[in-house]
């Protein structure tokens, strides 16, 4: 299998990306985890597009909330990507959550958890959030900032940085103009995928890391 990224899988690693998209697929049948028309493309629009996360590390010991996970999209990859850290994967929807707990366990990856519930209700707490196409910027903010604790990291060259990470696609400009407007003083960075994969799906697509550090 070509990834779209070039991030240093392990064989181990491609091996359980690859187990995820057949229980994925599987599971996909029954509850429509990610849009039917696009199932084709599971591996290389889906999972793949988890792995430009691959880009940069987590820092050892992390924990971050995979808001709106679906069936597991990026949290699922993300703890295969990065065994050191830990992902609670949130959704409202009860047979996402439990599709997940179901991926993590046949999987083995003891890094992934799920709460099932609205994001702004949940409980926990966490530096880090993350996102692929679930709300906008300022909804993902809120819910970040309301179980965020007190950021310390910024984003490096190697790290990602305390606080909101984003998988966006097409024009941005009216969401990040609204985040600004809700939110005065964010840091806003954006990574464009152009260029980091031959793929052309990638091209009108980014990631967005919003923080309040400076």
């Amino acid at each position: 299998m070509k990834w779209p990224f070039d991030i240093g899988l392990s064989s181990e690693q491609s091996r359980t990306l690859l187990a995820y998209e057949a229980e994925l697929r599987a599971v996909n049948q029954r509850f429509n985890l990610v849009s039917r028309h696009d199932a084709a493309n599971l591996l290389a629009h889906h999972i793949g597009h988890c792995l430009a996360y691959g880009m940069r590390s987590f820092r050892s010991g992390t924990k971050l909330v995979d808001w709106g996970t679906g069936g597991g999209l990026p949290a699922v990859v993300l703890g295969i990507l990065f065994p050191e850290i830990t992902v609670v994967a949130v959704d409202s929807n009860q047979k996402k959550t439990r599709s997940v707990d179901l991926f993590a366990r046949r999987l083995g990856l003891d890094n992934v958890s799920t709460w099932h519930g609205r994001a702004e209700s949940y409980p926990g707490n966490a530096p880090l959030s993350v996102s692929r196409a679930t709300a906008p910027l300022s909804a993902l903010w809120s819910w970040h900032q309301s179980m965020a604790s007190s950021p310390e990291n910024a984003l490096t060259e190697q790290h990602w940085g305390d606080g909101l990470i984003c998988l966006k696609g097409g024009n941005l400009e009216v969401e990040i103009a609204e985040l600004h407007a809700l939110y005065p003083g964010l840091t806003l960075d954006r990574i464009p995928l152009k260029g980091h994969t031959s793929d052309p799906y990638f091209d009108t697509k980014e990631i967005i890391q919003v923080s309040a550090v400076s």
